[in-house]
């Protein structure tokens, strides 16, 4: 005569019907899945959000942005000045040594890639916030702007030439793309302008011939390109 297993089951669960437990198996059951689906939603809705900010933040803190990238226009060997001797586009750590460049100041060779503020020797990072700058800025720095395909102006007085940046600044202000006008001490003339392998030395301001220098060479450089990686103009 076969005898009657003994219930494995908790005294609180004893007299619960076999339907009434299948169910609340059933409710665990779904409980779970909605847990699993909702810890699945939301690591998608982190992905999303962490794809959409790798997206978006490069653009609002000034990082090279590629809707910004297009091919440069070639390289101009004509135009006012004769093209010089290019010395390379390499990039070096701030403060490692380097061959001497050929021009003050110069057109091409090695230079930084810096953020701002992260070196004393290249404070305004490199390149620099396109604009004007009251102190002189590092040939290293500079380089990389022109390698941008930017336009240097820059200006040497022995006394002050209040009048003479005034004018600078003014002619910079109407056409502020892609141009650095800073002091440079050293120059052979009062005045130099600067793009990738081309200088132009002017003894007094004239803007007919900065406004063709600007024209034959700007965005003519190995990396052309609009803005740069620490944001746009500065004022």
């Amino acid at each position: 005569m076969n005898e009657k297993k003994a219930t494995t089951r908790p005294p609180e669960r004893r007299g619960i019907s076999k339907s009434k437990i299948r169910a609340e198996r059933r409710q665990r059951a779904e409980r779970k899945k909605k847990i699993r689906q909702s810890f699945i939603i939301s690591g998608i809705s982190i992905f999303a959000i962490l794809v959409i900010a790798s997206l978006v933040i490069p653009g609002l803190i000034g990082t090279r942005s590629t809707a910004n990238i297009r091919e440069p226009l070639p390289f101009n060997a004509g135009g006012p000045t004769k093209a010089l001797d290019d010395q390379g586009n390499q990039k070096i750590l701030v403060g490692s040594s380097h061959v001497p460049y050929s021009t003050k100041p110069a057109t091409s060779g090695p230079h930084w890639a810096i953020r701002p503020d992260q070196n004393d020797l290249a404070k305004y990072g490199s390149p620099v916030k396109w604009g004007k700058y009251d102190e002189e800025i590092p040939d290293e720095a500079l380089l990389h702007n022109l390698s941008h395909g930017g336009i240097g102006i820059h200006y040497d007085c022995e006394n002050e030439c209040k009048e003479l940046i005034r004018k600078l600044d003014k002619l910079r202000a109407g056409d502020d793309k892609q141009i650095v006008l800073s002091p440079y001490s050293g120059m052979k003339s009062k005045i130099a302008l600067t793009s990738w392998r081309h200088v132009q030395y002017l003894d007094d301001f004239d803007e007919s011939a900065i406004n063709e220098f600007i024209k034959a060479y700007r965005d003519r450089a190995p990396e052309s390109w609009i803005g740069n990686y620490w944001g746009d103009a500065i004022q």
